[in-house]
């Protein structure tokens, strides 16, 4: 496959190169991963259902099926482009256009590994021997509890929940019942909004007091009120239906449109 190629270059290149530490390395992860995705491959497709959905798991959908039967065609067989001519057996077989096209696009043209027989036996050693002890280990599994190589740190996902509730949730918690609401709320802001209330009840009691019942309700509404009453009460004798009263009234006026008309007007 894509993914046996692109990794068998790898183990070539620490090879040539002598980094036995990386090639051992790198041996053991392909191990591994060969062991834990046959697996995943027993448990999940091989053997008698081990669960109740298991039991009642119905077949994908086509618009499932065919995009994984596109991506398995890339998966199996486009590995094999990259092949260098050189290979033993199944060198030439498809062209190389990959090192042609990638290799134009380089400044300087690394010199090529030489090919050696020892990093192939290995990757493919590893892989076909990781998944033969995976099918030989969890081929008569019938449940997880059956699964006696289960680490409980891998199982527990390193306790990455355990680790992330207690460094972050379980601080956050208090941060925000204890800090947040017991002091910045509690305190602070109600305190702020009492202390506000208090004033807005002072000075409303205040402008009511000495602005709103001495000058608007007293001096001005009942003040307007008590003046329109006496000026009723002082002009009331003017409409007591009397001629001589209409009479003094007129003249009066006269005598005031008279000694007006001279100083203002024909004083000038």
């Amino acid at each position: 496959t894509a993914g046996f190629w692109s990794k068998d270059e790898i183990l070539a290149d620490a090879f040539g190169h002598g980094h036995w530490a990386v090639f051992a390395t790198l041996a053991t992860a392909a191990f591994l991963t060969a062991f834990y995705t046959m697996r995943q491959i027993t448990l999940t497709f091989l053997g008698q259902p081990r669960s109740k959905a298991a039991q009642h798991a119905q077949e994908t959908p086509w618009t499932m099926t065919l995009p994984l039967v596109i991506l398995s065609v890339f998966a199996i067989g486009f590995g094999w482009v990259g092949i260098p001519e050189h290979f033993p057996l199944i060198g030439g077989i498809i062209p190389n256009w990959i090192h042609e096209f990638i290799g134009g696009t380089l400044a300087h043209h690394p010199k090529a590994v030489e090919f050696n027989v020892l990093p192939l036996a290995t990757s493919l050693g590893v892989a076909l021997g990781g998944l033969l002890l995976g099918w030989l280990v969890y081929r008569k599994v019938k449940s997880p509890e059956q699964d006696r190589l289960q680490i409980p740190l891998l199982k527990n996902k390193y306790y990455f929940d355990e680790a992330y509730n207690f460094l972050f949730v379980r601080p956050a918690y208090w941060i925000s019942e204890t800090f947040t609401y017991m002091f910045m709320d509690a305190k602070v802001i109600d305190g702020i909004l009492h202390s506000l209330g208090r004033v807005s009840l002072w000075l409303g009691g205040f402008l009511r007091n000495y602005f709103d019942k001495p000058f608007i309700n007293e001096f001005i509404g009942d003040g307007t009120g008590s003046v329109v009453k006496k000026t009723g009460r002082s002009l009331r004798f003017i409409q007591a239906g009397r001629i001589q009263s209409y009479m003094l009234v007129s003249f009066a006026m006269i005598v005031l449109f008279v000694v007006l008309y001279y100083f203002l007007i024909g004083g000038v």
